[in-house]
C-alpha cells in the first residue's frame, strides 16, 4: 500500500505502491515504477524518533526531509532513496538501488541494479554505473566515468577504525569487472584499471593497471587503440 505526503510536489508519473515521504519533489516525466521509497529516513532522524501510540507511516512523514529527483528520470522498482539526496535529471536507476542520505547523482548518470550508494556519495553526470557495485561513504565519481559490474569500493584502511578515507574517480576513468579499490585511493583522468584488480596504490592519470596488486600495464592511449581494433574486427 502507497503513501505520498501532502508535502510532496509530484509532477511525474507513478507505477503505484510508492512511498515519497516529505517535501520530495519529483520533475516532470521522470518515472517511479512499484515499491520505490522517496525520503527514507536516515539512521540519526531514526534513532531520534519516538514512536507514538498508534503509529503510522505518516508519522515518519512529518520529520523526513524528503528528496530532489530531477526531470525525465527513470527509477525502476524495488529503489530506496534516502532524505536529502538530490538526483538531478535524466538519471536512469536499474531494479533495487540503494542510495543513502545526503548524496548526489549528475545528470544523464546510470546507476544498475542492486548497486549501493551506501553513505554520502558524489557521483558526476553522464556516469555508467552497471549492476552490483558498492560505493560506500566518501566516495567521489567525477564526469563520465564507467564503472563495470560487481566493483567495490572501500573507505577504511584499518577497518573498524572509525577514520573513513573515500576513493576518488575522477573524469573519464574506467574501472574493470570485479575490480576492488582499497580506501582513500585516486583514480587519475582517464586511467584504467582492469577486471578483477586490485588497487592499493594511486593509478596516474591515462595509465592502464592490471593484477593482484595493480600494476603498470600499458597507456590509455594503447588501451584505447586495442579497443578501436577489437571493434572493428567485429
Amino acid at each position: 500500500m502507497g503513501f505520498i505526503s501532502s508535502k510532496a510536489r509530484v509532477q511525474g508519473h507513478l507505477e503505484g505502491d510508492n512511498v515519497i515521504l516529505g517535501p520530495t519533489m519529483i520533475g516532470k516525466g521522470s518515472i517511479l515504477g512499484k515499491n520505490v521509497i522517496i525520503g527514507c529516513l536516515a539512521k540519526g532522524g531514526l534513532k531520534a524518533f519516538r514512536f507514538p501510540e498508534g503509529f503510522t507511516i505518516g508519522d515518519y512523514d512529518s520529520v523526513s526531509q524528503g528528496a530532489k529527483i530531477g526531470k525525465s528520470c527513470i527509477i525502476r522498482s524495488g529503489t530506496v532513496i534516502y532524505e536529502t539526496v538530490t538526483i538531478a535529471d535524466e538519471v536512469e536507476t536499474g531494479h533495487n538501488v540503494l542510495i543513502r542520505e545526503g548524496s548526489v547523482v549528475g545528470e544523464g548518470t546510470l546507476i544498475g541494479s542492486s548497486t549501493q550508494l551506501d553513505g554520502t556519495v558524489k557521483v558526476g553526470r553522464n556516469v555508467r554505473i552497471q549492476s552490483n557495485v558498492y560505493l560506500p561513504h566518501l566516495t567521489v565519481l567525477e564526469d563520465e566515468v564507467f564503472i563495470a559490474p560487481g566493483v567495490y569500493f572501500t573507505n577504511d584502511p584499518y577497518p573498524p577504525s572509525g577514520r573513513l578515507a573515500g576513493v576518488v574517480v575522477e573524469r573519464d576513468a574506467i574501472i574493470g569487472a570485479k575490480a576492488c579499490i582499497l580506501a582513500g585511493i585516486r583514480i587519475g583522468e582517464g586511467a584504467v584499471v582492469g577486471m578483477g584488480a586490485v588497487v592499493t596504490r594511486d593509478v596516474p592519470a591515462k595509465t592502464v593497471v592490471l593484477g593482484i596488486p595493480a600494476r603498470h600495464h600499458m597507456t590509455r592511449e594503447e588501451y584505447d587503440g586495442k579497443k578501436s581494433r577489437w571493434a572493428r574486427a567485429s
